[in-house]
C-alpha cells in the first residue's frame, strides 16, 4: 500500500519535495520511495467465485455461472467493492452483510432483500428478480443513491417514495406509470431512466414532462457502444 488516504499520499509527496528526495528528468518527477511501495491496482476476478477468495479482492464479475450462485466465499474479502452477476443469479444475499460492497448488479432467484437491511456501504443496486419482491429493506440502506429495478418484479413500488436520498432511478414505462399515477416519485431524484428500447420519442417526452422536466428542450442522441462499452 502506498498510503492510507489521498491526504497521506500528498503529505508524503510534499515531504519528499522538501527533502529534495526526488529526481527531475525533463517533465517527469521521480520519487525514490515509490520504488519500495506496492502500487498494484485493485484485484479483480472475472468468471466464477473461487473456493478461496483473497481478502484483497475488490471487484468480481461472475459470468454465466450455474444458478443459484453461492456468495458465501465472498465473506473472506474485507475489501470487496463491486459485485456483478452476469447471466446468472443467486438465491441468498446473506453473505453480503459481511462485505463492504458499494455496487451490486445481481439477479435474485427467489430470496429476498432482508440481508441488505441497514447495509452501511451499498450505494448502487441494479436488481433483477424471478418473482415479486419486497423492496422495503432498501429504505434502511443509509447510503443508497442509485437503484435500477427495470429487471425486477416489485410488490409495492410506492415504497420508493420513502427513500428521500435516492438520486438515480431506472424503471420500465409501466413501473414509472405506477409511481407517477400515485405521486410517489422519490423527492430528490437528479437523474431518471426510462428503461425500454422500444419507447418512442413522443412517449419519452410525455414521461419527461410528467416528471416535471422541460420536454421542449429535449434532444436525441443515437449511437452504438464500442467493444469496451457496457
Amino acid at each position: 500500500m502506498v498510503a492510507d488516504s489521498v491526504t497521506s499520499l500528498l503529505d508524503r509527496f510534499l515531504d519528499a519535495l522538501q527533502r529534495k528526495d526526488c529526481d527531475l528528468d525533463g517533465d517527469c518527477l521521480y520519487m525514490s520511495w515509490l520504488e519500495h511501495c506496492d502500487i498494484r491496482g485493485p484485484e479483480m476476478i472475472f468468471g466464477e467465485i473461487p473456493e478461496e477468495v483473497p481478502s484483497s479482492l475488490q471487484m468480481i464479475y461472475v459470468n454465466d455461472a450455474t444458478s443459484p450462485v453461492d456468495l458465501a466465499p465472498l465473506t473472506a474479502s474485507s475489501n470487496l467493492r463491486i459485485l456483478r452477476l452476469n447471466g446468472c443469479a443467486t438465491a441468498d444475499l446473506t453473505p453480503i452483510r459481511a462485505v463492504p460492497v458499494e455496487f451490486m448488479h445481481v439477479s435474485l432467484e427467489g430470496g429476498d432483500l432482508t440481508p441488505l437491511q441497514g447495509h452501511r456501504h451499498l450505494a448502487s443496486l441494479d436488481l433483477g428478480t424471478s418473482a415479486p419482491i419486497d423492496i422495503a429493506p432498501l429504505c434502511t440502506v443509509p447510503n443508497l443513491r442509485s437503484v435500477d429495478l427495470s429487471a425486477a418484479s416489485v410488490r409495492d413500488l410506492t415504497v420508493l417514495a420513502d427513500m428521500p436520498d435516492l438520486r438515480y432511478l431506472a424503471l420500465t414505462p409501466g413501473q414509472w406509470t405506477t409511481l407517477l399515477d400515485g405521486g410517489k416519485v422519490p423527492p430528490a431524484l437528479a437523474a431518471a431512466r426510462l428503461a425500454d428500447d422500444e419507447v418512442s420519442l413522443d412517449e419519452a417526452l410525455t414521461w419527461s414532462a410528467r416528471l416535471g422536466l422541460d420536454a421542449g428542450n429535449a434532444f436525441r442522441i443515437a449511437g452504438m457502444a464500442g467493444s469496451g462499452g457496457g
